[in-house]
């Protein structure tokens, strides 16, 4: 009888050791000037970032490093996790560095070549210049982008991306991510995917053009018509152009299998 009690009362101790490894975090804070007519790189891996615009010739960086729910050795690589500022008034670089959490792995692990298992999350909130053009290079973070005027490259392997009142051309590249973009004047623009989702919002009345090469599974629903449309270029793939409300800056789409939205607001 007396086993079965200790055991009790030892795992309630496991749990609550854990939990509380797992809420360990820092948070880091930090302006650097950036020209109105700057460029600003985010380099990330997994959390998320969500940034806004103003008029300020600087760029204001906070970031909130958390541990993996699951994660034994959490407060550790939190710590081990570095944010790399860098770059000169004309170009800010900003990047999640886990490189001290993969050497340390490997001082404790080394049997398993490196395995760093669970990664922190670094969740941002940037401020930049609306009028800087932006580019973020993610894996499955969660980003979101408001009132840019100016031009976003936006790469994500599987994270979800929302853009609003942008002003200005993007091209994003996604493999299975769900991302949505609305436009409030229209550039040159040009999305991808493999099989992840992507729906556009395009002003009421607004022209434009479309150029999309698309596999045969791919669907694409549209709430504009779409004058043209070419011949199919093989079995497994077919092009549609169109011009809308007589064109304009022309949206490119391309996927193998996935879905595509074109819709008025």
């Amino acid at each position: 009888m007396g086993l079965p009690v200790i055991l009790l009362r030892i795992i309630p101790v496991v749990l609550l050791s854990s939990f509380a490894v797992a809420q360990s975090h820092r948070e880091i804070q930090k302006t650097v000037p950036l020209t109105l007519d700057g460029r600003l790189f985010v380099d990330t891996y997994k959390g998320s970032v969500k940034l806004d615009t103003w008029d300020k010739p600087e760029v204001e960086i906070h970031a909130r490093i958390e541990a993996d729910d699951w994660e034994e050795r959490g407060d550790e690589k939190v710590r081990d996790t570095e944010i790399l500022i860098d770059g000169s008034s004309g170009s800010v670089r900003i990047k999640t560095d886990y490189s001290k959490v993969r050497r340390r792995s490997r001082g404790f692990f080394g049997f398993l070549d490196g395995d760093t298992g669970n990664l922190p999350f670094v969740h941002y909130r940037i401020t930049m210049p609306a009028t800087a053009s932006l580019k973020i290079k993610d894996y499955k973070s969660d980003l979101t982008v408001n009132n840019l005027e100016s031009r976003a490259d936006l790469y994500t392997y599987k994270g979800t991306v929302e853009v609003k009142n942008l002003k200005g051309g993007v091209d994003l590249e996604t493999y299975k991510g769900k991302c949505e973009i609305e436009f409030s004047d229209l550039e040159e623009s040009s999305l991808e995917t493999y099989k992840g989702k992507i729906a556009v919002m395009i002003p009421r009345g607004e022209g434009f053009s479309v150029d999309a090469d698309l596999g045969r599974r791919v669907d694409l629903d549209s709430d504009f018509e779409l004058i043209s449309r070419s011949t199919r270029r093989s079995r497994h793939e077919e092009r549609f152009r169109g011009s809308i409300h007589g064109g304009g800056p022309t949206v490119k789409m391309k996927s193998y299998k996935g879905t595509f939205k074109l819709l008025s607001h």
